[in-house]
């Protein structure tokens, strides 16, 4: 049994799920929003958002979701596919 999982892990690359820090930056740059545009628009102070953006605080799972669907108008799948395939076009 450890070794069928060792071969599958050599086989298939494993994807680690992004971090809502991530995920909000990515979908902000591909909306081309400012931190102080998206932070009005959501009603945080920017502070807030770049802290989030810098991973110096965890946002909650409900903030990445309504900043990504709501403020930028993307679906949250989407933008953690495009994430992903970015991610592993760079490695």
């Amino acid at each position: 049994m450890t070794q069928l999982s060792y071969s599958s892990n050599r086989i298939f690359k494993q994807r680690r799920a992004p971090l809502g820090a991530e995920i909000l930056r990515f979908a902000r740059r591909l909306r081309g929003y400012t931190q102080a545009e998206s932070a009005a628009s959501y009603g945080i102070e920017e502070r807030t958002l770049r802290r989030w953006e810098n991973r110096e605080y965890s946002p909650k799972w409900n903030d990445v979701v309504g900043l990504v669907e709501d403020v930028y108008s993307l679906d949250i799948l989407e933008v953690i596919g495009k994430l992903n395939d970015s991610n592993s076009d760079n490695h």
